[in-house]
């Protein structure tokens, strides 16, 4: 009988040490206890967050006053103001904790900094407000909003991607004010518009007057020309002097089997003159027709241009005339 009853009170233990676990207010306990010893042992800055989980897992109006009396002590006096006014709430009449929250709420609610978030007048309401990255109901706006001494970040979002970032700082006791201005929104591209066609008979001023054409063509077709006529005189010039040369090698070898040294030359001579007129003559008459086929093709066609044989001294020769 007694090993049944050591047996019994074993699984009694069992499960009530099973089941203790998952009691919520067996954990805001364990958690409020270890918040407590972190408070003795290293300070409020450890012991904040085990009673936040602690409130969180079974609130209890003493671990609330505990962790409001550490976030005063730190400095974070709206927060601590504020959990001193819900513990409040909670207190009922002859409670000895409530002298002491009313004295703290009436300590801490001057130095408690407040922040104000305007528009200018006419401005839209932003659809996206945000305060330290949480959301911000629109209903905010104007108001005043009790927040810790320190650095705080207001971002306001438009349409379109648009965003206004506000950067604060407060101090206790002060009352900031964070004028909240909209970009001004992209302007759209412009719209193309196709110019629409002008009547003739209505469009004013005179007639655009076309460029004047460009002269290198014509220029080019005298120079060639003129270098082709060159040629020609150069042509019959040699020839001749080739035509005077072969009665001098007439006069100098009658029989050609049997010509002197000086024949000989003259009939070297002759050669190479007749050679290099017919040469000239072939580059003056091309010449002279593409100095012509410029002239003639070029923009301005105003000019008249004649070759005629000419007399010139030393010889015969062609003479390149030109009328404008």
């Amino acid at each position: 009988m007694r090993c049944a009853a050591l047996c019994a009170a074993l699984c009694a233990m069992s499960r009530s040490a099973s089941a203790q676990p998952n009691d919520p207010k067996a954990q805001a306990q364990e958690l409020f206890e270890q918040g407590r010893a972190a408070v003795e042992a290293r300070g409020c800055a450890h012991a904040i967050p085990l009673f936040r989980r602690s409130q969180a897992t079974y609130p209890s109006r003493g671990t609330l006053l505990n962790l409001a009396q550490c976030e005063a002590d730190l400095g974070r006096v709206a927060s601590a103001w504020q959990h001193f006014k819900e513990l409040l709430t909670q207190l009922t009449p002859g409670d000895p904790r409530l002298a002491i929250t009313q004295q703290r709420i009436r300590e801490l609610e001057p130095r408690v900094p407040r922040l104000v978030i305007e528009l200018p007048a006419g401005a839209p309401a932003p659809t996206e407000l945000l305060l330290d990255q949480a959301p911000l109901p629109q209903a905010s706006i104007g108001s005043e909003l009790p927040l810790d001494p320190g650095n705080h970040a207001v971002v306001a979002r438009w349409p379109g991607g648009r965003q206004t970032d506000a950067p604060v700082t407060l101090a206790e006791g002060a009352r900031n004010v964070v004028r909240l201005e909209p970009p001004p929104a992209a302007a759209p591209p412009p719209v193309p518009v196709a110019d629409a066609p002008q009547d003739p008979a209505i469009s004013s001023g005179p007639p655009p007057t076309p460029a004047a054409p460009s002269s290198f063509k014509r220029t080019l077709g005298f120079v060639i020309g003129g270098v082709g006529a060159a040629a020609v005189g150069g042509s019959l010039i040699t020839g001749g002097l080739a035509l005077g040369t072969k009665g001098d090698l007439e006069k100098e070898c009658p029989d050609p089997s049997r010509c002197s040294d000086d024949g000989m030359s003259l009939s070297s001579r002759g050669q190479t003159l007749t050679t290099t007129s017919t040469v000239l003559g072939a580059v003056g008459l091309v010449g002279i027709g593409a100095g012509l086929v410029l002239l003639l093709t070029s923009p301005e066609q105003r000019s008249s241009v004649s070759l005629a044989p000419a007399i010139l001294p030393g010889g015969g020769g062609a003479l390149l005339r030109s009328r404008f």
